[in-house]
């Protein structure tokens, strides 16, 4: 069995001028992808096996090393811009995946947290008498 990986729905996700802009309410993250990784999140739209993804760029960029794709998934994993989508037999057949006109630049996945609060914050429901307007939600997460 061979993990698949798909884009987190819960992230709210916009492309412009190269790069995509990812927020994540539940945390108050916001996330910039460049280069590759750009590609990279929307050929993990439908679920697949991240060496199909890799082996897709590789077609369109010859000359961008397998292991940098490789450490932008892992980051977009360990970020969860990627969640897992369950299992599939080693022998399964994909569907041939179009990563667009390349040769693209090397993957950028960073993350920001100086909105943290602000982004989570939610002015109309979290509402509370003795705190105050707006509260910060319970179980937020220090993301100093």
């Amino acid at each position: 069995m061979i993990d698949r990986l798909q884009a987190n729905p819960e992230m709210f996700a916009e492309a412009f001028d190269g790069e995509s802009v990812l927020i994540d309410i539940r945390r108050g993250l916001y996330f910039s992808l460049s280069g590759a990784a750009t590609v990279v999140w929307r050929l993990f739209e439908s679920a697949r096996i991240p060496e199909e993804v890799i082996a897709a760029i590789g077609v369109a960029s010859p000359d961008l090393d397998a292991s940098t794709i490789a450490k932008a998934i892992d980051a977009m994993r360990d970020h969860e811009l990627l969640i897992s989508a369950g299992t599939t037999d080693a022998g399964a057949v994909a569907l041939p995946l179009d990563p667009g006109e390349g040769p693209f630049e090397a993957p950028g996945v960073q993350v920001f947290s100086d909105l943290a609060e602000l982004i989570a914050l939610d002015p109309v429901h979290e509402v509370n008498a003795s705190a105050g307007w707006p509260t910060r939600p319970a179980g937020f997460p220090d993301v100093a």
